[in-house]
């Protein structure tokens, strides 16, 4: 999952499967016997990214007393989750995987609780948008074109930060 969630992000939806499973070390046979074509393949890989988000808001909820602190943790772990590889697929691809669309309510509801909590703590802009909020992490976690998951792995976490830390209001 982890290698088709890379090449999705990469190179969108149309990433080669053969490849996919060639980067696995599987052999197609294994790739096709638990997913039986593209779609398949697409929508676990994806659904597998948005519950780790939703889960990723939840936490930090749950966790972190500061509302600033659970939001920051909650971008940084999102960039880490590579939530950014859902960049590659159009909402009408995604209205028909019903498991997908339910566990991306939960991730806007969960992440909107905490970008609310932090303007309502006066911490955070009030005047940003949770889809501004989420377009931006989710590009500043993103691969640069020609670059890798690993290469942008490491430099996204201070940049995001640097980011978050433009949002932060002193009270």
């Amino acid at each position: 999952m982890a290698v088709a969630q890379e090449l999705f992000g990469e190179q969108g939806p149309k990433a080669s499967l053969d490849e996919i499973a060639r980067r696995a070390g599987i052999g197609n046979a294994t790739l096709y016997r638990h997913f039986p074509g593209r779609h398949a393949l697409l929508a676990a890989a994806l659904e597998r990214i948005v519950v780790t988000g939703a889960d990723a808001a939840e936490e930090a909820a749950a966790r972190e007393d500061d509302p600033f602190a659970a939001l920051s943790s909650f971008a940084q772990a999102i960039a880490r989750a590579r939530l950014a590889a859902l960049c590659c697929v159009s909402d009408e691809l995604t209205k028909e995987w019903q498991g997908l669309a339910q566990q991306r309510e939960r991730l806007v509801h969960a992440a909107q609780r905490l970008l609310s909590r932090a303007q309502q703590a006066q911490q955070i802009r009030a005047d940003i948008s949770l889809e501004e909020f989420m377009g931006v992490v989710i590009q500043l976690s993103r691969p640069l074109p020609g670059t890798s998951w690993s290469a942008t792995d490491q430099f996204s976490p201070r940049i995001l930060q640097v980011y978050l830390d433009g949002l932060y209001v002193e009270n």
